[in-house]
């Protein structure tokens, strides 16, 4: 499957990319800096230099995919409006394309989804993130009003621990409960993947979570 990639030098999008050539895809990455991704000589991957928020630069990353995996984040920039300039972005350029299947990383608190959050993280989120978490919940409605096939993802707090795929899933728009927890960055790649993939049925706004 050829898949393209955004965010592939990011700590989850490195193991997306990992994953997805030991399953034997092949993968279009769009990268600022091609020096920074450890696959840049692989045969499997093509890499385009340029940005994840100039259309040109991501119509060119889209052309010829069958899915689009997402799995760009802020670093350490809690005020970032990454999400919604991406999505201005990706959205018309996917519409043009053959590329209809979109799994959009995001994360648990984005929007309206941080009255589902554990007490202690919506509490922390709120004093740390809420500009992020706001930009990430506008760009989510933009992904789920489009007319794309599209999984938003929403993940609980990050870890670097290893892949197990024991992860729990939960229907955003059907769950009525808190849920708290952390996860793996190795595990939220391994169903960013699945799902892009269809090993995983698409739904709207999944909750991942160990």
């Amino acid at each position: 499957m050829q898949i393209t990639l955004l965010g592939a030098t990011g700590p989850t999008g490195q193991k997306v990319l990992t994953q997805a050539l030991e399953d034997g895809h092949s993968l279009t990455v769009l990268v600022r800096d091609p020096a920074r991704l450890p696959q840049r000589d692989d045969s499997r991957v093509t890499v385009i230099t340029g940005d994840a928020t100039v259309a040109r630069d991501v119509a060119d990353a889209v052309a010829g995919s069958d899915a689009v995996i997402s799995a760009l984040g802020p670093g350490k920039d809690f005020k970032s409006t990454l999400a919604t300039r991406t999505t201005a972005a990706l959205l018309p350029a996917m519409a043009k394309s053959k590329a209809k299947r979109l799994v959009w990383l995001s994360a648990l608190g984005a929007g309206s989804s941080s009255q589902l959050q554990s007490v202690f993280q919506a509490t922390a989120s709120k004093l740390l993130m809420s500009k992020l978490m706001a930009d990430k919940g506008v760009a989510d409605d933009k992904v789920a009003a489009s007319s794309l096939n599209c999984t938003i993802v929403l993940p609980v707090m990050l870890t670097n621990g290893p892949r197990t795929a024991t992860y729990k899933t939960f229907d955003a728009d059907a769950h009525n409960g808190r849920v708290g927890g952390k996860i793996s960055r190795a595990d939220v790649a391994d169903y960013l993947l699945g799902a892009a993939t269809g090993k995983y049925e698409a739904k709207s706004r999944i909750i991942l979570t160990r």
